[in-house]
């Protein structure tokens, strides 16, 4: 979760309905305080503190006060309803990591049983070497599954094409497990980020809705 374009990033559950398209997050007592000493550092006209096991935010300026304790899953509902929070990636600076690992993208190359596929988002995107399910979708090139050394490659791309056009999904890891976030669809109730597995050969079927192609060798 962020708020406010702040660029920082907090975990939490959130209810499925939106508040005017906001999400309503519930955060773990680590993460509550997390969410304290950001805004203690970073916003001068809100105080915010543990009391105990209540949370308390002064807006200093408009001298409102507000305590919030834990719901019944132990819990707290710090800006439900009331904050701009919205579903984002980590807050780490993966960019340069990233971009490193896309300057290598030509060097990818099919194995045995694979083809090159592609998104011409740019008109210069790279080719990813993938197995092809031939269940399409929406896909012109099949459904691919990329193999993990593959696969951050692709999570890699898609978040420089994000940072380029806001708005397109990004990715990001979560363990093994790759998440995708839709901006466009997350102001729907209900609306989490698309959960991509690691397959029991170690393939990661990414974006089956989206327009892959094949690529040229």
């Amino acid at each position: 979760m962020t708020v406010a374009d702040s660029g920082a990033a907090f975990p939490a559950v959130i209810e499925d309905k939106r508040w005017n398209g906001f999400t309503r997050p519930r955060f773990s007592r680590a993460a509550a305080e997390a969410v304290v000493s950001w805004l203690s550092d970073c916003h001068g006209a809100i105080a915010a503190a543990f009391d105990g096991e209540v949370v308390a935010i002064t807006e200093t300026a408009a001298g409102r006060a507000e305590r919030i304790g834990p719901g019944a899953d132990g819990r707290y509902p710090i800006g439900a309803g009331a904050w701009e929070w919205e579903l984002t990636t980590p807050a780490a600076d993966v960019a340069a990591a990233e971009q490193a690992l896309l300057a290598g993208a030509d060097r990818l190359a099919p194995e045995a049983g694979e083809v090159l596929v592609k998104i011409n988002a740019t008109g210069d995107d790279p080719g990813f070497p993938a197995q092809v399910d031939p269940v399409s979708g929406w896909s012109r090139s099949g459904t691919p599954r990329f193999r993990p050394d593959v696969a951050v490659v692709v999570v890699a791309w898609l978040n420089a094409c994000g940072r380029q056009y806001p708005g397109a999904t990004v990715a990001y890891w979560e363990d093994s497990t790759i998440m995708l976030l839709d901006p466009l669809a997350a102001i729907q109730d209900g609306y989490v980020p698309t959960q991509v597995m690691r397959e029991a050969d170690g393939r990661y079927a990414i974006g089956a809705n989206f327009e892959w192609e094949h690529a040229e060798g």
